[in-house]
């Protein structure tokens, strides 16, 4: 069994309450406080406590209020549908809040969270930019109901539905290309009969879902067979029925090889030494379909590029690809759900107020310097901090929180009225947030054993292992070999609020769903994902008579253009700032044609720059506008370069290196976040909601792992 058990860590059986100490803020964190603070009676055999650096939580995921109350985020968010336990996690939190409908804003899970349906991806076709627009059609599945998930937990769910999109989008077009008379073809008559075999067979109970020689094997290399002809008789001059054609040949490649591989019984582990597009071609993708933008969405939407360089072909581990794509077509209701405020407003700071009230205690401005073992080296004998900062009310906790038009929020600095040295860091303006600040800290304080912890949550990103657990890394190798193949990379984002519509800046295709908006993927790099965030100006606070009114965001993998300093060298963030600064300007004035045709310089004030944007369109203070490229000057932008802040890559041969929550190799030492064994093995909120219910499993038993959706049941045993 795990090494830390439900039995050998009772919730009835001490003397006093068992002192947890969970070593970190952002979604993993939360998460097992979370858990662990559902169970009736837990009060009553745990004692909780959360430790932080800095003044708000989130890691990754946390959200600052600057100037005009606007929302600063750390890059782009949101849940995808097929969340299986985020989604659930969440109905829960706004179940405890206990928010009153109609009084308070966002107060119910539905108010919190809208479907989104529509992704804008990129093909680069005869010299230049092509868009290529997808909707995912929508089904009866309600996020976070435990009806509608418990239909979302198996292998042969997600591949059905697969096959249910595939079926869907079929239908779809030869209702919008009847008159082309292409789709009334006896071929495509043929392709429709063989598509809905496929689907037909894997919504029988009987089907086994592995063997070459089966009745869906057979159907299948039918279905393949005809999208190959299809696409050389049917498609000529049809850019619509091409793409078409690359979607179900994408598709149908990872039927076949679910199938020939045996995902359903043997998991998806075994794929991972090898990487992502290989896999795809070695069972019949074309390499113009292993390259395309429906292919790679999934490796840019995780940042799959060694160090961050998108100069260099993405690297990421088949099973974890597979795993992913499938259940991103077995979502719940829609293909992704956003939130209607900040990722601090919708999710961080509900997750932070339900845990208040159920008494989890909370340490700010507390920074993990290192962990030392004990002599045996069995378990971790203290953990040490730097005290960042005290608070001037020794009785009161730090309240982290400001309201913005009835939400709670998290402010762009700490709270310095509270705090002992608000002065001087107000004064300074240190980031707490960072390794290079060069700030001492005002005090030391030691967490020591049996004392002050009997169980230690480590749940900070991998990319701070080094620094923290040298003892760690020297007593255990699989340790060492962790951290050295499940790598990071660091990323940049920037957000921009303009004076026009996003309609007036050119957008002009219409949307199926009302609550759809743009989400683009597979543009241009560096920065290839944006996301149309207009919605979240109602929370930010401007002057009615320069408010802007489109709100875009972009992000993407930074490369490594120099090895992380020592942290004594304080310039290092300064230097990664300006250079995301140049970046972005750079990208503004190469890519604006093709997303916003109305936002270049040769539309806004002709004769001009055809592609580049024109920076009058940025909102800025009308006092002091600034010219040109200088009106960029008063965005946001932001260098992801802190250990915590780097994102965790999946390579091949990184999932077998990967720690489980209870194997940390330490008796009183659990492990927690998106970078350990999930299953999933996938940078993001998922993953660090899966580690967070793994870590409370390991801690007291609960959740099951049976109810931890995409954890292997074979992997329950260390």
């Amino acid at each position: 069994m795990p090494t830390a058990t439900p039995d050998a860590i009772s919730l009835s059986s001490s003397a006093r309450p068992r002192k947890v100490a969970i070593l970190g803020g952002g979604i993993s964190a939360l998460t097992t406080a979370f858990e662990l603070t559902s169970q009736p009676g837990w009060e009553q055999s745990l004692d909780i406590t959360l430790y932080q650096m800095g003044w708000r939580l989130g890691g990754k995921c946390a959200t600052a209020r600057g100037e005009h109350m606007r929302i600063e985020e750390h890059g782009i968010h949101g849940f995808l549908g097929s969340y299986y336990n985020a989604l659930p996690v969440m109905r829960r939190c706004y179940e405890a809040l206990g928010r009153t409908p109609g009084q308070q804003p966002l107060a119910t899970f539905d108010e919190a969270f809208k479907p989104e349906s529509f992704v804008l991806m990129w093909e680069y076709i005869d010299g230049k930019m092509s868009r290529w627009p997808f909707t995912s059609p929508r089904n009866a599945l309600i996020p976070g109901d435990p009806a509608s998930m418990a239909k979302l937990q198996s292998v042969a769910h997600w591949v059905t539905a697969t096959a249910d999109v595939l079926d869907a989008l079929l239908d779809h077009h030869a209702h919008a290309y009847a008159d082309l008379g292409l789709v009334k073809s006896a071929q495509w008559a043929l392709g429709r009969t063989l598509v809905k075999g496929v689907v037909a067979l894997l919504k029988s109970e009987s089907v086994a879902l592995h063997g070459v020689e089966s009745a869906l094997w057979k159907a299948l290399d039918a279905a393949w067979n005809w999208v190959r002809d299809a696409a050389e008789t049917l498609v000529k001059d049809n850019t619509e029925l091409r793409r078409l054609l690359i979607v179900a040949e994408f598709l149908l490649a990872i039927l076949r090889g679910c199938i020939k591989d045996e995902v359903a019984t043997k998991g998806f582990d075994p794929l991972d030494e090898e990487n992502f597009s290989d896999w795809l071609i070695r069972h019949g993708a074309s390499v113009m379909v292993a390259s395309s933008p429906m292919a790679l969405n999934t490796v840019n939407l995780s940042y799959q590029y060694p160090k961050g360089d998108t100069a260099r072909t993405a690297l990421m581990g088949a099973g974890c690809y597979l795993h992913w794509t499938l259940r991103s077509f077995a979502y719940a209701g829609a293909f992704a759900w956003l939130f209607e405020a900040g990722t601090g407003e919708t999710v961080i700071a509900p997750l932070y107020e339900v845990l208040r009230k159920r008494g989890v205690k909370f340490e700010f401005f507390h920074k993990v310097e290192s962990l030392t073992l004990s002599a045996d080296q069995s378990q971790v004998d203290a953990v040490h901090f730097a005290v960042q900062a005290t608070l001037k009310d020794k009785h009161h906790p730090y309240e982290p929180l400001i309201e913005v038009k009835g939400l709670p929020a998290w402010p762009g600095q700490p709270r310095f009225e509270q705090l002992e040295q608000g002065d001087a860091l107000r004064d300074g303006r240190v980031d707490l947030e960072s390794y290079w600040s060069g700030w001492q800290p005002v005090a030391q304080r030691t967490l020591r054993a049996g004392v002050d912890f009997d169980q230690l949550v480590f749940a900070i990103s991998i990319g701070a292992v080094p620094y923290l657990c040298r003892e760690l890394l020297d007593a255990k190798p699989q340790w060492r070999t962790m951290v050295d193949k499940v790598t990071t990379v660091q990323t940049q984002t920037m957000q921009l609020w303009m004076n026009r519509s996003t309609t007036e800046l050119g957008w002009d295709i219409p949307f199926q769903n009302p609550t759809d908006t743009v989400i683009g993927a597979t543009y241009l790099n560096p920065l290839d994902g944006q996301v149309d965030f207009t919605h979240l100006l109602k929370w930010e606070d401007w002057p009615q008579d320069s408010a802007p009114k489109a709100l875009w965001y972009f992000s993407g993998a930074m490369a490594e253009y120099e090895a992380p300093p020592p942290f004594t060298d304080t310039d290092y963030p300064t230097r990664a700032h300006a250079r995301v600064q140049a970046q972005c300007v750079q990208y503004l004035q190469a890519s604006m044609g093709p997303l916003l045709p109305l936002a270049t310089t040769n539309v806004v004030s002709p004769p001009g720059d055809p592609m580049g944007l024109d920076f009058s369109l940025l909102r800025t203070d009308p006092a002091h506008p600034g010219v040109g490229v200088q009106r960029f000057n008063q965005q946001f932008w932001r260098a992801n370069i802190d250990p915590t802040e780097s994102y965790v890559t999946s390579p091949p041969g990184s999932t077998q290196a990967r720690l489980k929550a209870w194997g940390s190799g330490f008796a009183n030492l659990t492990l927690a976040g998106d970078w350990i064994y999930t299953g999933l093995n996938v940078g993001s909120v998922e993953g660090a909601v899966m580690g967070g219910r793994l870590a409370s499993f390991a801690v007291a038993g609960y959740p099951a792992l049976a109810d931890i959706t995409g954890y292997p049941a074979s992997q329950g045993r260390a």
